[in-house]
């Protein structure tokens, strides 16, 4: 009963902690970096309503291109599934990851959300990852692009060189961890041992995954050309939004500062990335002479929109109905440790 109250404890803990970080991260923002917030309030007051409707707008174009990669990965472990099916999962995780503690806490529910068509949520889940990557490589090579343009001064400044560094570390060590899945390890000793079947399962729903994507690696390199097109629509978006308030910033700049953003913001260390957002747009845009107001309201206006989006997939999550003709096949993996 102890243990059951600890893990019962655990996420709600772990949203308590992550909201007082972005708390204070905000205030101490807010109180450091601006006099008045009218200032905040003004500029989205005067921003134009018709460059944010065309922002918003491309997260279709968003949706699509993260669907379709998402369907690619899934048609090169052969499970066929429709577009439209994706882009609901989709909605519905981005709603997750607005609301719920934890870094993919959406593609879980992603995951979840297919279980009927994918017969192992081990697997369902390692392919979300494997696309998690792409669309990292994808910020990575924006990033590196546009590095030399945004100037030298600014990114020894700005320490944008050492994020990048680190990320591209990350995600070498990532494909190399899954080289190495791609091992059979069905006869190790190991497994042999009581209470080892469900793990595995497990490792042998991780090998296979890892095996066919070694052998399908023309579909992981479409994915890769796909998020770099969908990352660069990200960049696009929040131009678009620094046009509205008024930010008289080239593109390209914004090709450098926003994939370093977004990799910030995956630090799973606020709700939502609240405070991180503010705290890093205000540095990064302040190093080309962006106020401290036109900043925070360029990261307030784009969190609202992917409130927009998070509540959206609440009401398709609310309403959606699942397939019943083969749940318990479905889940028979998960119950097994698969």
């Amino acid at each position: 009963m102890a243990d059951t109250a600890k893990r019962r404890w655990r996420p709600i803990l772990t949203l308590a902690i992550k909201a007082a970080i972005s708390a204070g991260l905000l205030t101490w923002l807010l109180y450091t970096q601006i006099d008045n917030m009218d200032e905040i309030w003004g500029a989205i007051g005067r921003a134009n309503p018709w460059l944010l409707v065309l922002s918003f707008s491309l997260n279709i174009v968003g949706y699509l291109l993260c669907s379709w990669r998402w369907q690619i990965l899934l048609a090169a472990q052969g499970f066929a599934v429709p577009l439209i099916e994706l882009i609901r999962a989709y909605t519905i995780g981005i709603f997750f990851n607005a609301f719920l503690p934890g870094l993919m806490s959406g593609d879980f529910m992603r995951a979840y959300d297919i279980s009927d068509r994918v017969r192992s949520y081990t697997r369902s889940f390692l392919i979300l990852f494997v696309e998690r990557l792409t669309g990292m490589f994808g910020l990575l090579v924006l990033a590196g692009l546009a590095l030399p343009l945004v100037g030298r001064e600014i990114v020894g400044k700005t320490g944008i060189h050492w994020i990048l560094a680190v990320v591209a570390a990350l995600l070498i060590a990532a494909g190399l961890g899954l080289m190495l899945m791609r091992r059979q390890s069905g006869g190790a000793r190991i497994w042999q041992l009581p209470g080892f079947s469900k793990l595995r399962k497990i490792a042998d729903n991780i090998s296979e995954t890892a095996r066919v994507f070694g052998t399908r690696m023309d579909a992981v390199y479409r994915c890769m050309g796909i998020s770099i097109v969908f990352q660069a629509n990200v960049v696009l978006h929040f131009y678009l939004i620094g046009l509205a308030l008024g930010i008289e910033l080239p593109i390209i700049i914004y090709f450098g500062i926003i994939p370093v953003s977004l990799f910030v913001m995956m630090i799973p260390a606020s709700v939502n990335g609240i405070g991180i957002r503010e705290q890093i747009f205000v540095y990064l845009f302040g190093a080309f002479g962006v106020g401290a107001a036109e900043a925070i309201s360029l990261a307030w206006i784009a969190l609202a929109m992917v409130l927009l989006q998070a509540a959206a997939g609440g009401v398709l999550f609310a309403i959606r109905k699942r397939k019943r003709n083969t749940p318990a096949e479905a889940w028979s993996e998960a119950g097994q440790g698969g």
